[in-house]
């Protein structure tokens, strides 16, 4: 039942399109009884959201007119009354006319003039008439305890899955060309083929693989009119953010080869760079930066004075994003860490993150004026002692002494709470010196990139975490302290496996 479930949640699903200055002219008509004098709004769908297109008020029938002069892109749009309600429809010919009222604006639309709303009508009224029948057996089923009525319950949802697949085929091969057939046969979804081993067992993992290549078979990733499908975006969605491993360098290598596939269609290719962009610079999954990184340098950052593929951007924001990415470069999972080198609470004693003696380091970043921090940290250590220290892993924790009272509440903490792990800090009198003269500790003591850690770890809000391997390389960020004891566990177990 889920397959059909799905089927026809997408089949009803509305499409879109967005205005340009050359669109196609075109004639809508709309005769809605009920709506007498009102305002009626017609809307596109970009991807799987609508915005507002035109108005048109209607005569004393019921009558709207949508006609100018910049024309209309191929889409599915919605004719929106007060309410407010909408009915959806297809807009690739020149001409549409049809006609409903308010007691029902779905299940009373006809169609005067348009093949494809009406092959587009039917569908979705097949649609609905199969949803209902398949979750009135789903729910006969689930209530019989009879394994045998189950069973049959069973076998009928299965062909009403194939009834509707057939359906969709059949519509897809009499409408050959036509805008409502290219949209139905998105929603078709790919074979489920199982690939089995010699023995006969089921090889779920070349199985997944001819899933995911079949997985666009019936998308044309060349017509801009899917742009202005929400089918089309909700397949996108799944594709990028659950038939994709959620691994960083597969997500990075997918996306290329997706992106790649939609170079012949700048809008198709814009929405893709730009929604996977996004997607991942908003992730709050740990890692997942790797993958806006690899986006923003590959589409949006120019490189040896060349111009810039993210056209659509104003140079501002296109600026602060490439900085954005140039500063988080550095601190993806896998990156070599940068040292610091900084002085404990004596400003004599300097002491290297890189050379601390465990394998795990978690890297702390606080501010004794943080409130935040004075919270979590007391806890942290707590924890720290209890279950970071006995598997190893040690703390090296950088504080923002910059000035007098900084410096005396930085170690007044560390005092109160007796916080006995690695303490270091940008303190009040080295700043002061390096200010005036960086000579004096570069590279005597340290480096320019400690001195300017909150540059180079991107550290302008605290507390921030940063876990580092025996090689020193970003293994976690922004994790617990129990979260650092899975990983650690994992990285081990992984490292046993491996041998490396």
């Amino acid at each position: 039942m889920s397959n059909l479930r799905n089927l026809v949640l997408v089949g009803l699903a509305a499409l879109s399109g967005t205005l340009s200055a050359q669109d196609p002219k075109r004639r809508l008509e709309f005769t809605v009884s009920g709506v007498a004098k009102d305002t009626v709004y017609l809307a596109n769908y970009y991807g799987n959201k609508l915005y507002y297109n035109d108005t048109a008020v209607a005569d004393a029938k019921g009558r709207c007119v949508f006609q100018r002069a910049k024309g209309y892109k191929a889409g599915v749009y919605a004719v929106v009354v007060p309410g407010p309600r909408y009915f959806e429809i297809l807009v690739n010919e020149p001409e549409v006319v049809m006609e409903t009222d308010t007691a029902d604006l779905l299940s009373h639309l006809k169609v005067k003039k348009s093949v494809e709303n009406q092959v587009f009508l039917d569908y979705v009224r097949f649609l609905g008439e199969k949803k209902k029948e398949g979750e009135s057996l789903q729910q006969r089923m689930e209530a019989t305890k009879d394994p045998i009525a189950k069973g049959t319950f069973k076998q009928q949802l299965t062909d009403l899955d194939k009834a509707v697949k057939q359906y969709m085929n059949d519509a897809v091969a009499k409408n050959t060309g036509a805008y409502a057939a290219t949209l139905i046969r998105m929603s078709i979804e790919p074979e489920h083929v199982e690939i089995k081993r010699p023995d006969g067992t089921v090889d779920s993992s070349a199985t997944y693989y001819h899933y995911r290549q079949h997985y666009w078979d019936n998308t044309d990733l060349t017509d801009e009119r899917i742009l202005r499908a929400p089918v089309f975006q909700n397949k996108f969605d799944e594709y990028i953010g659950k038939v994709v491993p959620q691994v960083p360098d597969t997500i990075n290598k997918l996306a290329d080869d997706l992106v790649a596939r939609m170079s012949s269609t700048p809008e198709l290719w814009k929405f893709a760079v730009h929604n996977i962009t996004y997607k991942y610079e908003t992730s709050e999954i740990m890692g997942m930066d790797a993958v806006f990184v690899h986006m923003a340098q590959t589409y949006y950052c120019p490189k040896g004075g060349e111009a810039s593929k993210a056209t659509w951007m104003s140079k501002e924001k296109l600026d602060k994003l490439c900085e954005r990415a140039r500063k988080q470069a550095p601190l993806v999972i896998g990156a070599k860490s940068r040292e610091i080198i900084l002085t404990d609470t004596t400003e004599q004693r300097w002491i290297s993150m890189h050379r601390m003696p465990s394998e795990y380091v978690l890297v702390v970043f606080w501010d004794p004026h943080c409130g935040h921090c004075k919270k979590a940290l007391p806890d942290m250590y707590k924890q720290y002692q209890e279950k970071l220290k006995p598997i190893g892993v040690e703390v090296y924790a950088v504080a923002k002494a910059t000035d007098s009272t900084l410096f005396a509440d930085w170690k007044a903490f560390i005092r109160e709470n007796d916080l006995q792990w690695t303490n270091v800090g940008l303190t009040w009198h080295v700043y002061q010196e390096a200010r005036k003269n960086s000579s004096k500790y570069i590279p005597q003591h340290t480096t320019i990139e400690s001195l300017n850690y909150s540059e180079t770890w991107d550290v302008y809000t605290t507390p921030r975490f940063f876990l580092i391997d025996a090689d020193r390389k970003i293994v976690g960020k922004q994790i617990d302290p129990d979260q650092v004891v899975k990983l650690v566990t994992q990285l081990r177990k992984t490292k046993a496996k491996t041998g490396q």
